[in-house]
C-alpha cells in the first residue's frame, strides 16, 4: 500500500519555474522519461534612426458662398502639392486623409456680441509622406508658403522592410539573452540546457526622431540535472 500511496504523488518541482509535465501513473512506465522546463526571460534592444517620415497639412478656408470656399481649398492644396512635387527628391506619396465642409459663424467677443461672419468652412488634410526624411523642413517651407494654413503633425518612422529584418536580429538576441541567464541560475542547481522547447515573443516599437526598438521573449528549456 507505500508503494502505492508514493508512486502516485505528483511530481513538484523546487523552484516555480521548473514544470513536470504529468503526474506519475502506475500504468505509464515512460512518464520519468519526461522533461523538466525551466522558463526564462530575454531582451534585445536596438536604437533606430527613421527612414521615413508623414507630415499632415492642414488647408482651412471660410466664406459666404459653399462654392467658393471649395475651390479656394482645392486651389491651395492643388498648388501646394505640386510646389512639393517639383522640390522634393526624394519618393512622395500624398494623399487626403480628411476632407469636411460645414457652415460656419464667428461672434464677436466684445459685448455686445453681433455676427461677425456666416457662411462656410471647409478643412482639407493631406498626408505627405517621404522617404527622405531631409526633405521635412523643406516640405513644411513650401506648404506654408503656398498658403496651407496648419501642420498637423509629423510622424517618423521605418520601413516595414527594415522593421522585419532588425525583429529577427532582435529575437535571436533575446533567446540568447534568456538562455544566458537560464544557464547562470541552472549552474548553482546543478542543472543544465537540454534544448529550447518553446518561444513566446512580445514586441514594442517606438517612434520618434530616434526610437528604441524592443524585443522580449519567454522561452522555455528542457533541462535536465548534470550527472
Amino acid at each position: 500500500m507505500k508503494a502505492i500511496l508514493v508512486l502516485s504523488i505528483s511530481l513538484i518541482t523546487l523552484n516555480s519555474q521548473f514544470i513536470k509535465t504529468s503526474t506519475l501513473n502506475l500504468c505509464d512506465a515512460n512518464v520519468y522519461l519526461r522533461p523538466d522546463i525551466y522558463y526564462g526571460q530575454g531582451s534585445a534592444a536596438v536604437i533606430i534612426e527613421p527612414t521615413q517620415a508623414v507630415v499632415t497639412l492642414e488647408v482651412e478656408v471660410k466664406d459666404e458662398k459653399a462654392q467658393n470656399a471649395l475651390q479656394q481649398a482645392a486651389q491651395i492644396a492643388d498648388d501646394a502639392v505640386k510646389a512639393i512635387k517639383e522640390n522634393c527628391k526624394g519618393q512622395l506619396k500624398i494623399q487626403t486623409a480628411d476632407f469636411t465642409i460645414s457652415p460656419h459663424k464667428e461672434y464677436s467677443q466684445n459685448q455686445p456680441y453681433h455676427e461677425t461672419f456666416s457662411g462656410f468652412i471647409v478643412i482639407n488634410r493631406i498626408t505627405v509622406e517621404t522617404l527622405n526624411i531631409s526633405d521635412v523642413g523643406k516640405i513644411i517651407d513650401i506648404a506654408v508658403k503656398n498658403r496651407v494654413n496648419k501642420v498637423n503633425g509629423i510622424q517618423f518612422d521605418v520601413s516595414k522592410e527594415e522593421k522585419k529584418r532588425l525583429k529577427d536580429v532582435l529575437v535571436e538576441q533575446a533567446i540568447e539573452d534568456a538562455k544566458h541567464t537560464a544557464n547562470v541560475v541552472l549552474k548553482e542547481l546543478n542543472m543544465r540546457i537540454e534544448s529550447v522547447k518553446s518561444v513566446q515573443i512580445q514586441q514594442n516599437y517606438g517612434y520618434g526622431v530616434s526610437s528604441q526598438m524592443e524585443q522580449q521573449v519567454t522561452v522555455g528549456f528542457v533541462i535536465s540535472h548534470i550527472e
